[in-house]
């Protein structure tokens, strides 16, 4: 018998496959009672999230100044698997992150991102972390949609 944290392991396992270092995907904040949502890069380095911002004002970004206000987001990202079409729909809360050699070592590791940035310490580069709560994961060419915490982890 499979215990129940080991499946919710290897639906999360098998949606974060789709995850590589950055990924498209369109992230919603609220402002106010109104959802925003924009295509932003998705981080993903050592099984974390993270999402790199600011370049058109820092901390003043309308993104930033929602998730102060409301640190709860989703982000939706299609995918796709033998020609067939699915999405991941995650759950999150978002942080601003300030450690220094995390920002420095995104600075270095991601591509584009000296193009919009001078130096790690430049004020408008806002480093955000994604925790994810939940997935919604509507698999390749499937009708089912199968949402699993990630809490449940084992």
């Amino acid at each position: 018998m499979v215990s129940v944290s080991a499946l919710n392991e290897n639906v999360i396992n098998d949606i974060e496959s789709y995850f590589k270092q950055q990924s498209l995907i369109s992230l919603a904040t609220v402002e106010g009672d109104q959802p925003r949502v924009r295509i932003v890069s998705l981080i993903r380095i050592d099984r974390e999230f993270y999402v790199i911002t600011g370049a058109r004002g820092g901390a003043e970004t309308a993104k930033v100044r929602q998730i102060k206000e409301n640190p709860k987001i989703e982000f939706v990202m299609q995918v796709e698997k033998d020609g067939k079409i699915g999405n991941i729909r995650a759950t999150a809360m978002a942080t601003i992150l300030v450690d220094p050699s995390l920002k420095s070592r995104l600075f270095e590791e991601i591509d584009w991102v000296k193009s919009y940035f001078p130096n790690p310490e430049h004020p408008d580069y806002v480093l955000l972390g994604i925790n994810v709560k939940s997935y919604e994961y509507s698999t390749p060419g499937k009708p089912q949609v199968l949402r699993v915490d990630v809490n449940s982890r084992a």
